[in-house]
């Protein structure tokens, strides 16, 4: 069972790909480890907690410059939509809209159907923004760097909290139960 686990940890990792030019992590091992033990954890699980997983890396959010992405109405510049192109492109729905036997949807006109566009790419940047590195720790490699290991944390202030569209022309979260709705704990 353990070397089917690493098989398919292995193979998750070649998907959710992460590289040492553009974290500045060269020198470091546990950072990269800790990453890779994501995919060792979630191998039999599902695949939406190894994307949440993902996205909240400090790893990845170096590595796809999405760590410290700011809304528009904190930093008056758009934010960074790097993440957001790649979750779809390579993470997830990739580029055409398929039929279920894997073959691209054409048109009318005898074009292949894109998935989404740049203006799903701008809207999902949005819902990437607001996440920074914990504070570091010492019982890590390298305590004076970022903290690469603990799960990047939401800063309020950064995050764009306006609805974001989503695909198909709803709303993120459309259909989903309202926290007033939800049930008083015990």
């Amino acid at each position: 069972s353990d070397q089917l686990r690493q098989r398919v940890a292995w193979a998750l990792a070649q998907i959710f790909v992460v590289g040492v030019p553009g974290t500045g992590f060269s020198g470091y091992s546990e950072i990269w480890v800790n990453y890779y033990d994501i995919f060792v954890r979630h191998a039999f699980g599902s695949y939406r907690d190894v994307l949440r997983e993902v996205t909240y890396s400090p790893l990845m959010g170096e590595y796809l410059t999405f760590l410290r992405s700011r809304s528009y109405d904190d930093a008056g510049r758009y934010p960074d939509e790097n993440y957001a192109r790649e979750i779809m492109q390579l993470f997830t729905i990739g580029l055409w809209e398929l039929h279920p036997n894997g073959t691209r949807k054409v048109s009318e006109s005898g074009e292949a159907v894109a998935s989404y566009g740049n203006e799903h790419i701008t809207e999902f940047a949005r819902v990437f923004t607001g996440f920074d590195t914990q504070l570091p720790r010492s019982n890590v490699e390298e305590a004076s760097i970022t903290n690469g290991i603990d799960p990047m944390q939401m800063v309020d202030q950064w995050h764009d909290v306006y609805p974001k569209r989503d695909l198909r022309g709803g709303y993120l979260g459309d259909g989903l139960p309202l926290c007033a709705d939800a049930p008083p704990r015990a």
